[in-house]
């Protein structure tokens, strides 16, 4: 006979089980954050501090009442990465590939949630899609901590200080959580191109949407067999639409702060400005200035980029 909990969860609804699910993700999150390994020694992290974090990180918002490295360990860094993983991968797809870590069969109950989490109308092929979403994001996540940790050398006298700020740069701008532990985002890399191109293109790559980078792998190898390729309609439209707002916000910081915050600026400090703040200002979650230094105008362009995010089936949120 089963159990009550099993017997009261196959009568939930998908959706009632999902939210269930990111509710136990923020909890998990919260007592995580309670290890007192979590923190640096002489730091203390008030009981909703540690909920608005987890909740936070969970929900990839990148907002933190307290200075990241001011406040958590090393420990505590991985952690924080661990909570990103889940909020922004997603709990399902997590859950998909822990099933079948322990060689669990993927059933019915189950491929209907995947569906679900991830706006699916067909359950034929999920698994496979989970696979995929998980071996991309992973592979991203790496090349990217790579390529940080071997240019933050230059800034850290240490390997493992600068591999630890290239890992966590590259997967909180992966995940678009928009954490930082640097303690004043990415300013100080306000003249350093290069970081910023690195995290435009993470963060582009997990806010594109996963359907979309599914299918940039099948072309990759198709063309390697010399095989045609048909993009869908989907991928099309959304890359489009990606790219138009990450050209327009571009063209209209530099327009609206011509004659403000980017008066006294050269010509290629303007661009990177507005194009980093573009990119980031959708989903990333972080900033190469103080954002209070932009005119309204700006912040309400700002405020609308926001509310319209990332592309659907992404690491980010918005309509």
């Amino acid at each position: 006979m089963p159990q009550p909990w099993k017997r009261r969860v196959r009568q939930m609804s998908s959706a009632q089980i999902i939210v269930t699910f990111y509710i136990v993700a923020v909890t998990l999150g919260f007592l995580l954050l309670s290890i007192p390994e979590a923190l640096r020694p002489g730091a203390k992290l008030a009981f909703i501090d540690r909920l608005f974090i987890a909740v936070s990180a969970v929900s990839v918002t990148g907002l933190t009442p307290v200075s990241t490295p001011d406040t958590f360990s090393t420990t505590g860094y991985f952690l924080l990465v661990f909570i990103f993983q889940i909020g922004g991968i997603g709990v399902m797809t997590l859950s998909t590939f822990i099933w079948m870590i322990l060689g669990k069969k993927i059933g019915l109950k189950e491929r209907q949630l995947i569906m679900t989490d991830h706006n699916q109308s067909r359950l034929s092929g999920l698994v496979d899609l989970m696979r995929n979403i998980l071996f991309i994001i992973f592979a991203i996540e790496l090349v990217g901590a790579i390529i940080l940790g071997l240019h933050f050398l230059r800034y850290y006298s240490s390997w493992t200080d600068a591999f630890l700020h290239g890992f966590f740069a590259s997967v909180s701008a992966t995940t678009n959580a928009g954490f930082d532990i640097t303690g004043s985002s990415f300013i100080p890399y306000a003249h350093d191109y290069f970081v910023q191109v690195v995290t435009v293109i993470l963060i582009t790559l997990g806010a594109i949407g996963f359907p979309v980078l599914i299918e940039i792998k099948h072309y990759f190898l198709t063309f390697k067999d010399k095989r045609k390729f048909q993009f869908s309609l989907f991928t099309k439209l959304t890359t489009i639409m990606f790219f138009l707002l990450l050209g327009g916000g571009t063209i209209l910081i530099l327009v609206l702060e011509h004659s403000g915050f980017l008066a006294d600026k050269s010509w290629d400090e303007s661009f990177f400005y507005a194009f980093f703040q573009s990119a980031a200002t959708r989903s990333g979650g972080v900033a190469t200035m103080n954002i209070n230094e932009f005119s309204l105008p700006t912040l309400i362009m700002m405020s609308a980029m926001m509310f319209i995010g990332a592309s659907p089936s992404s690491v980010g949120g918005g309509i």
